[in-house]
């Protein structure tokens, strides 16, 4: 007896295969122009909205095998023209496809931000990722540092590493960020709070450090 075929298996599998071989045809096409801007490379790559539709209860598998591409995207064009116009294009394919994958938000913003000098439209991924995510504290540390570094924003940041450090399982720097960004605002009063809980729960170093902020804001 011949078992019956998944359909779904079936269109996911024909979903991978059609994103390997646009990637092999799309990186042959373009070796004779290495070196020059290959910003059409990735306009063939759907919406993550019409690839949902086409996955078929395989979201997750179809991000992955994007995510991939974004990379090999990435990797290809570090290595040349240092040029990243589609990235952005990529990485929403991805996280509308998997809304909670983190990492694309984050690398995505990443690239935005530093590499293309686009801190805006690494704001707004950051800020997609959390309305999607909004108990993942790396989203809104992103967030405060984005604000911080690219924009000179200390009010803002100091808002999200603040937000970041309420969050469960932050790791222990947060509460320095959002204090040193509240200390920096002009929040006074929440960073004589953060300052005391790093007081309170920091090694050695950092009670030393926390102890000398808090003396400067007459704390102590």
């Amino acid at each position: 007896m011949i078992p019956k075929i998944d359909r779904g298996l079936l269109a996911g599998l024909a979903l991978a295969t059609l994103f390997v071989a646009s990637a092999a045809l799309v990186q042959r096409a373009a070796q004779p122009r290495l070196g020059k801007v290959r910003e059409e490379e990735l306009l063939y790559y759907p919406s993550g909205f019409m690839v949902r539709q086409a996955a078929m209860g395989y979201e997750t598998a179809a991000a992955d095998i994007a995510w991939l591409r974004g990379i090999q995207y990435y990797g290809e064009h570090r290595l040349s023209d240092q040029k990243f116009d589609m990235i952005g294009h990529v990485m929403d394919i991805v996280t509308e496809l998997d809304p909670r994958f983190v990492q694309p938000y984050v690398f995505g913003a990443f690239v935005l931000a530093q590499e293309m000098k686009k801190p805006q439209r690494g704001l707004e991924l950051l800020k997609r990722g959390l309305s999607a995510n909004p108990t993942d504290w790396k989203l809104a540390f992103e967030i405060g540092f984005l604000h911080y570094v690219c924009r000179q924003d200390a009010a803002s940041a100091a808002r999200y590493f603040t937000w970041a450090s309420r969050m469960p399982g932050h790791d222990e720097y947060v509460e320095r960020f959002a204090a040193f960004a509240n200390q920096r605002a002009g929040n006074t009063g929440m960073a004589i709070l953060l300052w005391k809980h790093v007081f309170a729960t920091g090694n050695k170093y950092m009670r030393e450090v926390a102890g000398r902020e808090l003396r400067r804001l007459e704390a102590m």
